[in-house]
């Protein structure tokens, strides 16, 4: 079982490998100025920021504590209604300085990655560029991989936002949250959350937020079968018999007994359908629910991850040993979800 993470330590830079380069809109924020140029040294390539410098940023995993789901628009995607919170423990991305763009990729799934076109750390860099009037956009990035791919915690999602954040401050662009997450909500659903890595409410396809004022953190397991799901199953079955979506209201709460109690008045619609096609899902979900510590059992996004919420860390990492000696194969990992105070 993985032990607490360590949120802030750095991250070793390895050689990169160079990958092919080329190929949000958030809360009412005007989409950023496609002429506006980063005019280093270089006039419109990237520039600013000195060679051997790095820029860390951490890629929080992302949580739906409910998932409110709505019948399918036009466009093709469903509305959702979803309380989002984020964990200590995800992916670290570095930046440096250079004259091309290349992403190097290690940990969790990496080969995988590599094997993909269209990674949306890419994406980022280059919606980046486009948006900031950079031609030449240049950056070695590293992605150190922790969350699974597949696992309903937003990882390629959180993945593109720290990008966003990361290159934002390589490139010395400034720009505020609220312009990145503008810019994430054309990479995916999930990005404009992301960007903020805050307690927040989510809807629209996911662009819409609104920060949580206040929200307390909590301690949570986060269990993972090491078996992805497809999301697009998982929605096709939702379809067969769609809800009105029900929407809640902005939650304010300051202790973890009543956000607990918040987050169990909701539900995450798509979990009944994950179970129908992954009956691992099931698995997880009635281990979660045999600890007696648990509090609220529940999946996130449309699986495959599953989460149990504690009274404290302790129980919460006594409740991961205890899995882990009938489930060794799993991915066991005691989080803290963090509040609206979080650093």
């Amino acid at each position: 079982m993985a032990g607490w993470p360590g949120r802030r330590g750095p991250l070793p830079v390895a050689p990169r490998a160079r990958a092919r380069s080329r190929s949000g809109r958030d809360r009412g924020a005007e989409r950023p100025d496609r002429n506006r140029r980063c005019t280093g040294p270089a006039g419109n390539r990237a520039g600013g920021r000195a060679r051997g410098s790095v820029i860390e940023e951490f890629a929080a995993a992302k949580l739906n504590l409910t998932l409110h789901v709505g019948p399918v628009r036009p466009d093709g995607y469903h509305p959702v209604d979803s309380l989002v919170v984020f964990a200590d423990w995800g992916d670290r991305l570095t930046f440096e300085a250079a004259d091309t763009l290349s992403l190097d990729i290690t940990g969790e799934g990496a080969e995988t990655l590599r094997a993909e076109d269209g990674n949306l750390v890419l994406k980022a860099a280059e919606t980046l560029a486009i948006a900031a009037g950079i031609d030449v956009p240049g950056a070695r990035i590293g992605l150190d991989k922790s969350i699974p791919l597949g696992a309903g915690l937003g990882g390629g999602s959180a993945d593109a936002a720290a990008a966003l954040r990361g290159l934002n401050r390589l490139w010395e662009l400034d720009w505020p949250e609220d312009m990145l997450a503008g810019l994430g909500a054309e990479i995916g659903s999930d990005v404009p959350a992301c960007v903020f890595s805050r307690p927040l409410r989510m809807r629209g396809r996911g662009e819409r937020t609104e920060m949580i004022e206040t929200w307390p953190a909590l301690p949570a397991l986060l269990v993972n079968p090491r078996q992805s799901v497809s999301t697009g199953r998982i929605f096709a079955l939702y379809d067969i018999a769609p809800r009105p979506i029900e929407a809640m209201e902005t939650p304010v709460c300051e202790t973890a007994e009543p956000a607990i109690g918040i987050a169990s008045a909701g539900r995450n619609d798509l979990q009944p359908h994950a179970v129908a096609a992954a009956g691992v899902v099931g698995e997880v979900l009635k281990a979660l629910e045999e600890l007696p510590a648990a509090r609220l059992v529940r999946m996130t996004g449309s699986g495959s991850t599953c989460f149990a919420l504690f009274d404290s860390k302790d129980a919460a990492a006594e409740a991961g040993h205890q899995m882990a000696t009938s489930h060794a194969d799993w991915l066991i990992q005691p989080v803290m979800l963090e509040g609206s105070d979080a650093a």
